[in-house]
């Protein structure tokens, strides 16, 4: 029986974004407003309308294209897996209309630096391998044919070097390797590696294990690693919270151009309401001593889009509200994008960062 990689798997998906009022049929301004404790994130406007569920967004490096991946399916209570996914571009950012590229299970393109070629993994039934193709051709080219570890994903590029993740003994390890699938280096345990653009250093997620009063959490931190080095730094640490039971899950860590800020996203709670409920138990003297109702406090598990500096300093949320968000990706002139299911409609759109 063909072995299915469930996504939610595979990612750390889910970033909370709330959308107010009259959302835009087009890729063009609107009044779309985000709850936010600043103005950090400006011009919002929406870059795809068809409702198909969407995933890994990547921006051509001359900032025109768009690669991403869709799945025939609208509904976001049916369960998706990696093979359900395929590659689409946007051949120009401004106008929704896309053009199929690997029509064959696939997922996590990134771009070659020329802007004429991307990488991506494909899935062929027997475990996933990375790719390449091109914009102007399609066609497909192995750069692993056979996987560097059981599930190779979430491929960075920088010059003739490929950054990615694979399972190796069942944790998520890093890996190295040149362009044509050569020199193969396990750099140590992590995934979503994603490049400095100094080509030195790159930041990634590293999940960790530990028990607390009899309950294991598993946090998600986002670290850094120089690649010459091989000295690894923690730039943001992921909180457990004992008291809601739950670990936050950080997740598509990124550089801006200069790689003086990162952006990613970052799990919580999100606090929906504040409810009385009838008192359990308490017996006659209890009754006696209260009304008989209790405050309680409603939350969601969210994640949300979070910039900081790359030291992990000037930590700021930019995204808060119970739906969705994920995939967030740079663009240039710190524009960033993402994919938001505000209004149960999966759909990628555009922000743009200011930064001073």
């Amino acid at each position: 029986m063909k072995k299915r990689l469930v996504m939610m798997g595979i990612l750390s998906l889910m970033l909370v974004f709330m959308l107010l009022s009259g959302c835009a049929t087009k890729p063009a301004a609107t009044d779309v407003t985000i709850t936010v404790a600043s103005n950090t994130l400006q011009n919002v406007i929406r870059v795809t309308d068809n409702r198909f569920r969407k995933n890994s967004v990547s921006v051509s490096p001359d900032g025109t294209k768009l690669l991403y991946c869709e799945a025939n399916e609208t509904d976001p209570g049916v369960p998706l897996y990696f093979e359900d996914y395929r590659i689409m571009l946007l051949r120009d950012i401004a106008i929704s209309a896309k053009t199929p590229m690997i029509t064959d299970p696939s997922y996590g393109p990134v771009w070659f630096e020329d802007n004429t070629g991307f990488a991506y993994v494909g899935y062929e039934g027997s475990g996933s391998k990375l790719i390449k193709s091109t914009i102007a051709g399609g066609g497909k080219t192995y750069i692993t044919r056979t996987s560097a570890g059981d599930a190779d994903a979430n491929p960075s590029i920088k010059g003739n070097i490929i950054l990615c993740d694979t399972l190796v003994a069942g944790k998520r390890q890093l890996v190295s390797m040149k362009d044509n699938g050569t020199e193969i280096t396990i750099l140590g345990e992590g995934q979503e590696p994603s490049w400095h653009p100094s080509g030195t250093k790159f930041a990634f997620i590293r999940s960790s294990q530990e028990r607390r009063n009899n309950k294991t959490y598993y946090p998600a931190s986002v670290y850094e690693m120089d690649i010459k080095t091989n000295q690894v730094t923690q730039i943001y640490a992921a909180v457990i919270n004992e008291q809601n039971g739950f670990a936050e899950i950080c997740s598509r860590p990124s550089y801006s151009a200069d790689g003086d800020y990162i952006l990613f996203a970052k799990g919580g709670d999100v606090h929906l309401a504040t409810v009385e409920k009838k008192a359990a138990g308490g017996g006659l003297f209890g009754k006696l001593l209260s009304s008989g109702r209790v405050v309680e406090n409603i939350s969601e598990r969210r994640l949300h889009l979070y910039l900081m500096r790359a030291d992990g300093t000037d930590l700021r949320q930019l995204t808060s509200g119970n739906v969705d968000v994920f995939a967030p990706a740079w663009g240039i002139n710190n524009d960033i994008y993402f994919i938001s299911n505000v209004q149960n409609a999966t759909e990628i759109w555009k922000a743009h960062l200011s930064l001073e």
